[in-house]
């Protein structure tokens, strides 16, 4: 009784966004030119929701390969051993529902495959896992008191509960005017969080990339309606089995090969041109611009692009605001031991400074088991998402990492590294206080020029991978409104929280 009452307060979990006039035409009678710039998961997307209509789609991308934060590019070590390197682990949340929607269009979706629990290990509060958690939202609440994550009495205080609330209350509008000025960190000690739901909370905010005392309360409360309270679905999810080079990117390809996508490795886009209307790259004019680069590119390319500066100022301005987020790391580790027990292949850990997650890929990617069952050990990334900008050094990054690794892991004291592939990056979205009033959506005021990327202003609740190709869905359906084409169906989940 009470999960239909559920559902239907929230007016079911998977909904439609847009009104589609099935009357209108699929396809282009005349050829019309669109410029991607990024061939990361959003200028993907964008490509494969454009081509197929009938644009002529052409992606610039500054890297030798395809994919940005979920791409794959090969690494070659000292001893010659070759293998395929990534940017680190995701997941792919089953209320995912526009990247899965796209994944079986493009055919990798059949490379997904489950994860077997939800688990945060911590030194001094124990394991918490997840995944035999009830899955209707409200009722998952109460089954992590249940499951003794946190104390229902201790959180049924009055004034507890009443500033808990907010997380049931999401309204985009309302929820960043009252909480997108204050930070995680002054949220959790002004309630007196417990200890328990702390550790939870900090776990899930440092996976976008910030530390407590940057992220934004009001992006902490959309993510955590997104992934947990407005969808039956759970908290788990599915991953790629092997490296996103195959199961991702090698797809994506043999679908766009049809349609004669040009896609440009290795061919930076520096500036923008503006002339008679038409947007210009790299001396070739076109009649659409899709931006989907990260937020370190994005403000260089528009600083350079000095037609864009002077006609359209204002709309330049906003776009060049975007920020990054800390620096973080990955490093990943082939090593001559092997963890013991039963465990998922991606552990969140309390960081007793840095070390956020441990991903056991020889659990998970094909590649990785064929190595192992060659070589024996086990091939791990360690992975921190946001280093105290008092950590500047690359080196003691490193080793803090694999420190804790084995504060975690200490049946593995006494291994030995056959090889390592480390990576100090500063190119994440940030999702930091203050910054939502001035983020930019998919439109702008430049005609024909629309944005793409999880750091894209939406009128959904979506985050990371969903938000970028989602970003990019409403980046199409704008040019195919242009161009009276009938636009593609955009899923979410509820706009609002069950107490809204």
């Amino acid at each position: 009784m009470f999960k239909k009452l559920i559902k239907a307060r929230l007016k079911g979990y998977k909904q439609q966004f847009n009104r589609i006039d099935n009357n209108l035409p699929l396809q282009l009678d005349a050829e019309k030119k669109v410029a991607v710039i990024g061939g990361g998961l959003a200028g993907m997307a964008a490509a494969a929701y454009l081509a197929p209509r009938g644009f002529n789609v052409s992606i610039y991308e500054k890297d030798s390969f395809i994919g940005g934060k979920v791409g794959s590019w090969p690494v070659t070590f000292a001893d010659g051993y070759q293998t395929n390197v990534e940017h680190g682990f995701h997941g792919f949340f089953r209320q995912y529902y526009n990247l899965l929607r796209l994944l079986n269009t493009v055919d990798a979706a059949r490379y997904l495959i489950p994860i077997s629990d939800y688990l945060i290990k911590t030194r001094s509060l124990g394991d918490f896992s997840f995944g035999s958690i009830e899955t209707t939202p409200v009722l998952n609440l109460i089954s992590m008191a249940r499951q003794k994550i946190y104390s229902l009495t201790d959180m049924m205080s009055l004034d507890k509960a009443r500033h808990m609330l907010p997380l049931l209350q999401y309204e985009r509008e309302k929820t960043f005017k009252k909480f997108d000025q204050l930070s995680f960190k002054y949220f959790c000690e002004a309630v007196e969080l417990p200890k328990e739901l702390q550790l939870v909370f900090t776990t899930f905010s440092r996976a976008f990339f910030a530390e407590p005392q940057y992220m934004s309360m009001a992006e902490l409360i959309k993510s955590f309606h997104f992934y947990f309270l407005s969808n039956d679905l759970g908290i788990l999810y599915d991953v790629l089995d092997d490296d996103f080079g195959k199961t991702l990117w090698q797809p994506f390809r043999h679908f766009l090969k049809p349609y004669e996508v040009k896609i440009n490795l290795s061919m930076a886009v520096t500036e923008i041109g503006y002339k008679n209307g038409r947007l210009i790259i790299h001396d070739k004019d076109f009649d659409y611009l899709i931006l989907a680069s990260d937020v370190k590119n994005t403000p260089v390319i528009m600083e350079n692009s000095e037609d864009l500066k002077k006609l359209f100022p204002e709309a330049t301005r906003k776009i060049q605001q975007v920020k990054a987020s800390q620096k973080y790391a990955v490093l990943r580790i082939w090593i001559d031991k092997n963890i013991a027990g039963d465990l998922p292949f991606f552990i969140f850990t309390d960081a007793l400074k840095i070390l956020d997650s441990v991903t056991i890929y020889h659990q998970m990617e094909k590649t990785s088991a064929d190595w192992v069952k060659a070589n024996g050990g086990g091939i791990f990334e360690l992975h921190s998402y946001a280093i105290p900008e008092e950590m500047t050094a690359a080196a003691e990054v490193r080793q803090q990492l694999l420190y804790e690794f084995e504060s975690y892991f200490p049946e593995l004291k006494g291994y030995q590294i056959r090889y390592e592939y480390f990576q100090f990056r500063d190119d994440f979205s940030a999702f930091h206080t203050n910054l939502y009033r001035t983020r930019p959506g998919f439109i702008t005021d430049i005609p024909g020029f629309y944005l793409a990327g999880d750091w894209v202003k939406l009128p959904v609740p979506a985050m990371l991978m969903e938000a970028a190709t989602t970003s990019a869905l409403f980046a199409a359906n704008e040019i195919f409104k242009q161009e009276n084409l009938r636009e593609e169906p955009v899923m979410t989940v509820p706009l609002k929280g069950i107490l809204a």
